[in-house]
């Protein structure tokens, strides 16, 4: 799609949504439901400075269209100087929101996103502040306002921009990324690819949402009373289930058709007095939904820090701490018919190998050493780094005799492995250890390690053992 197309398909998507927003007008020249606002922080966010011709062009046909409706007579003069304040008050704020909330994405990553997406939320409250209140003062300046009106329209407008920033925005961003691959990529690990919908949750969970906004405006419109109204804040829990069980783009765009509905429905049944309550509590529920949205992502960064806690980076055996955490539970299990062995051993004469061929090739011998250890453990079986070139090895529910046995396979496999770039010969020396049931971990791990001096006082590369 080239410039041309684009500039002109996003005018007319922009006055679109400007007429669309007639829905729910609350006041003159103001709605509590301005679409047009998230399309213009979307295409600013995306597009850049690239998005101001297009949005300028609306913004001057949208001003002229409004002297139409309102019948308000406009000179040549008038209507210019009106529609560029109106497009200065529109774009500057919006602009800076968006270019606040890219830098902040861009430099926090997925793993920053609850931070990126509490300021998304305070630059669109305040980007949509500052639009309304200039923008009032732009068509009042054009004479369009009366002098009462500007003080009637300010808040509905500040609602309504900030409801299409929040709600919608999110929605164009993700419409764009379709197009414009290159914004999927910028936006790392937030997935809108159509893949990712699982369509039988989306259609369940949006029945399930519009059903629950169906009661609301039905018991508003049949008691015309305020406290009916409130009733959709309720909608607010299943939302943040389905944020929490949903992908991010069947998230974003439950809440875009859920806001679409809520206002074709409040201005059919005739309840826009009570307008005001249902969009705070839009803006309040997509408020919630996006911290809801940090939840799998927070989880994710957990699961993985714990990861990198437990297991050792180069090697991946665990390390020295959880280990000794899984050997203390390990004991407290264990009974007289029942104990675990430990085994520990280190390499011999590992430090000639760092000197003489580099630490890059002593990293590569530790690697495929444990590579070969692991592949022949059970599944129960736990091997930890204790520090350097010294590992342990825990054996559940397993007899001493066979755990030397097991011990000595792997004493004789590992002197037979070839390792590239290096001609002698790997070996290792090993103690091993039956542990007694009411045994602590740093007991058990004292007597392995008295085993392995042993070993390696006998000679190296061999099986030492120690029995309860």
């Amino acid at each position: 799609m080239n410039s041309t197309v684009r500039n002109i398909v996003l005018v007319i998507v922009w006055l679109g949504l400007w007429r669309a927003s007639v829905l729910l007008e609350f006041a003159p020249h103001a709605s509590i439901w301005f679409p047009s606002a998230g399309l213009s922080f979307a295409a600013l966010l995306v597009l850049g400075w690239r998005a101001v011709f297009p949005i300028a062009v609306a913004g001057f046909v949208s001003t002229a269209w409004i002297a139409q409706i309102y019948n308000e007579p406009l000179t040549v003069t008038g209507w210019f100087n009106s529609s560029l304040l109106f497009v200065l008050a529109h774009t500057i704020p919006l602009g800076l929101g968006a270019y606040i909330v890219r830098n902040e994405y861009r430099r926090n990553g997925i793993n920053g996103f609850a931070r990126t997406v509490l300021i998304f939320l305070v630059v669109a409250a305040l980007s949509a502040m500052l639009t309304s209140f200039f923008g009032i003062l732009a068509i009042w300046e054009g004479g369009l306002m009366t002098q009462a009106q500007p003080w009637l329209s300010w808040l509905p407008w500040w609602i309504g921009d900030m409801a299409g920033i929040i709600v919608l925005a999110p929605v164009f961003i993700a419409i764009v990324s379709w197009r414009y691959h290159q914004v999927q990529l910028e936006l790392g690990e937030l997935n809108f690819s159509l893949t990712a919908i699982n369509w039988k949750k989306f259609v369940s969970r949006l029945a399930l949402v519009l059903g629950l906004l169906l009661i609301s405006l039905t018991l508003v419109h049949h008691s015309q009373r305020i406290e009916a109204s409130f009733t959709v804040f309720f909608i607010i829990l299943p939302f943040l289930w389905i944020a929490t069980t949903t992908s991010q783009l069947t998230t974003v765009f439950i809440l875009a058709i859920f806001s679409t509905v809520l206002a074709f429905l409040v201005s059919q049944l005739h309840v826009i007095d009570f307008a005001l309550v249902y969009q705070f509590a839009m803006i309040t529920t997509a408020g919630c939904v996006w911290f809801a949205l940090t939840i799998p992502t927070l989880m994710t960064q957990n699961a993985q820090l714990a990861q990198r806690v437990a297991r050792d980076g180069l090697t991946k055996a665990a390390s020295r701490g959880h280990f000794i955490q899984r050997l203390e539970a390990e004991l407290q299990r264990s009974t007289p018919n029942s104990t675990c062995c430990l085994v520990i051993f280190d390499f011999d004469f590992f430090k000639q190998i760092n000197d003489r061929h580099g630490h890059i090739l002593g990293d590569r011998v530790l690697v495929s050493v444990t590579n070969y250890v692991s592949q022949l453990l059970r599944e129960n079986d736990i091997m930890g780094r204790f520090g350097g070139d010294e590992f342990m090895l825990m054996f559940p529910a397993t007899e001493f005799s066979e755990a030397q046995v097991i011990a000595k396979r792997l004493c004789t496999g590992i002197s037979q492995l070839t390792i590239d770039g290096l001609d002698e010969p790997v070996t290792c020396s090993f103690g091993v250890v039956e542990c007694h049931p009411s045994e602590h971990a740093v007991s058990a791990i004292d007597r392995a390690d008295r085993a392995l001096l042993l070993a390696k006082q006998r000679g190296r590369r061999q099986v030492v053992g120690s029995a309860a």
